[in-house]
């Protein structure tokens, strides 16, 4: 849209924003010199929403974040709805006939960049690494956008070493994070080590707040640290509500991850295949790399590649060197990726199906194919899930349609 219709000059005070249009294209920045406000779907929903809301935002885990905090409320007994950046959208959840005791919103920086007057009794940025760099100047104007869900909370979850930036003036914070001794007040949650009662064994570490343990490390279904984040993110948002450690407990236990996100294939002659589509960006395919690769026997093949939003890769390196046998390129910005891994071993190939045909002939026993693009889909794909759908389908056909040994599976 080069210029605006005369029409809108006097007809509309307010102009209600898709989030991928950004509020600096020209067009959008001359109505608002003329006074006219422009503002998104969650601002809508702010205006009209009567319960309480806790809002998710961060450049990883946010969806898993969101659905295990709706599920906990859930297990405690609450009329939940969640949506947003996932599943429904906000002004859906507003007008169906469920009378919901609370929201659990999955907030993206385009829509929080339109969203000024959400009340929310939680709210997290959950943690912050480069993204959509082709859309923000630089990452200050990213980390803007995801600190506007703060602006009118009453409480703040912040992640270790994450500073309010001077942008949470009323809220009261809680942190949470997993170094050892991170831990100093009730405000805080992170791990807490417990002798055994017996004496007879070494301590048992726990994820709680202050000095109040709930979930045994050893009982979660998803191993590996960032799940651990996911779990005291959770729990913090949940705060203002009467969850019991109980609720907590049966979400760790049974909670087994999200579509796309690290989430086993198979395991084939054992190989394991690993499906995290929804890494999207370097940060979400760092942890699944650091992720997986600490937890098998073997090396990882990575499979990356895609449309790099103007990234920068480099960051990737270190864990690449330190986990990964090979790593596989295709897609339209290969070449960047590849610039940043220069010296490690690295083939590209044109597709997916190339992709996952060279992964096979270079896979060893015990070893892991991880595909993580670190990029979105949209160069050879509709999105994120048909890419990962597609991923599976030709890990499958590769093996000619094998059913997955479950227990093999489960020792990869």
């Amino acid at each position: 849209m080069g210029s605006i219709p005369k029409s809108w000059h006097s007809q509309f005070e307010t102009i209600v924003l898709s989030p991928g249009i950004s509020k600096r294209a020209p067009w959008v920045v001359a109505l608002q010199k003329l006074g006219k406000q422009v503002i998104g779907d969650v601002e809508l929903f702010a205006r009209a929403v009567g319960v309480p809301v806790i809002a998710i935002t961060g450049s990883n885990g946010k969806s898993t974040v969101t659905t295990m905090t709706g599920l906990a409320l859930e297990s405690a007994g609450y009329q939940v709805g969640v949506g947003g950046n996932i599943g429904e959208p906000v002004l859906d959840l507003l007008m169906d006939e469920n009378e919901y005791d609370v929201y659990v919103l999955e907030l993206s920086s385009f829509q929080l960049e339109t969203t000024y007057s959400l009340d929310t009794v939680a709210a997290t940025v959950l943690n912050i690494s480069e993204d959509h760099m082709d859309r923000y100047a630089d990452l200050e104007g990213y980390i803007q956008a995801k600190t506007q869900v703060f602006a009118n909370s009453e409480r703040a979850i912040l992640p270790e070493g994450f500073s309010d930036l001077g942008l949470i003036h009323h809220a009261s914070i809680s942190h949470f994070g997993l170094s050892e001794g991170f831990i100093k007040s009730d405000a805080d949650y992170g791990v807490i080590h417990v002798d055994s009662p017996l004496g007879d064994q070494a301590c048992q570490a726990y994820l709680g707040y202050g000095k109040t343990p709930i979930v045994a490390l050893a009982d979660m279904k998803l191993k590996g640290r960032h799940h651990q984040l996911n779990v005291l993110a959770m729990m913090a948002l949940c705060h203002s509500f009467n969850v019991a450690a109980e609720d907590f407990i049966h979400i760790a236990k049974t909670f087994d991850g999200l579509p796309h996100r690290t989430q086993l294939v198979g395991c084939y002659e054992n190989v394991a295949w690993i499906n995290d589509s929804k890494g999207t960006n370097v940060g979400a395919t760092l942890m699944a790399i650091e992720s997986v690769g600490g937890h098998i026997r073997g090396q990882l093949v990575l499979i990356a590649g895609g449309i790099g939003k103007d990234a920068n890769f480099t960051d990737l390196r270190p864990a690449v060197e330190g986990f990964c046998r090979h790593t596989i390129l295709f897609g339209r910005d290969q070449a960047a990726i590849e610039h940043c891994l220069e010296g490690l071993p690295l083939t590209r190939v044109a597709d997916l199906q190339q992709a996952v045909n060279l992964a096979k002939s270079l896979v060893s026993a015990d070893d892991c194919v991880l595909f993580s693009p670190a990029c979105a889909s949209f160069d050879q794909f509709v999105n994120y899930a048909q890419r990962g759908d597609i991923y599976t389908q030709l890990v499958k056909e590769s093996y000619g349609d094998s059913t997955t040994d479950h227990n093999a599976a489960a020792s990869c």
